[in-house]
């Protein structure tokens, strides 16, 4: 076995052995932990309810459009029983309530959005504070664990 293959597998063998340490680090279910187990219930909840936010927005988009599109259809098919032509300021009427449409239903979706993302971000807080609460620490990025992984120590 030659001088590259040693290091490249002394490399590998680190890089295995860095793996470990941080999957240990970042496992925290192994040690059987009610408190654990709790917290990543309460955010399992939290992802629940996050998607049955996004749902509801979805389907309120959704009956909007639906509404709006038969409002406009009589509109328009009261203008065409009438043998009038829909031009001038009456068509641009038209457009700019149906871009409102449009505007108002990605006004819900996006809400439906924002108000998941705060439910996913309100389980994750109270996860961390059942954690922090009972002596663990609160669940990090590898990126926050930089220290530890790297041999710092903190």
């Amino acid at each position: 076995m030659g001088a590259n293959s040693a290091q490249t597998l002394n490399m590998v063998q680190n890089g295995l052995n860095t793996f470990q340490d941080v999957t240990r680090m970042m496992d925290t279910s192994a040690s059987n932990n009610p408190n654990e187990e709790f917290a990543k219930l309460k955010e399992t909840e939290a992802k629940r309810q996050a998607w049955e936010t996004r749902q509801q927005g979805k389907k309120e988009a959704q009956v909007l459009r639906r509404n709006r599109e038969s409002t406009r259809s009589r509109h328009t098919a009261n203008w065409g029983g009438a043998n009038l032509a829909m031009s001038g300021s009456k068509k641009l009427l038209q457009d700019a309530n149906r871009l409102q449409d449009r505007q108002d239903e990605d006004d819900l979706l996006f809400q439906g959005e924002n108000n998941a993302m705060s439910i996913l971000q309100d389980g994750r807080h109270g996860a961390n504070m059942t954690r922090i609460q009972n002596g663990d620490s609160p669940k990090r990025s590898m990126l926050s664990m930089g220290s530890k992984i790297y041999g710092d120590g903190r």
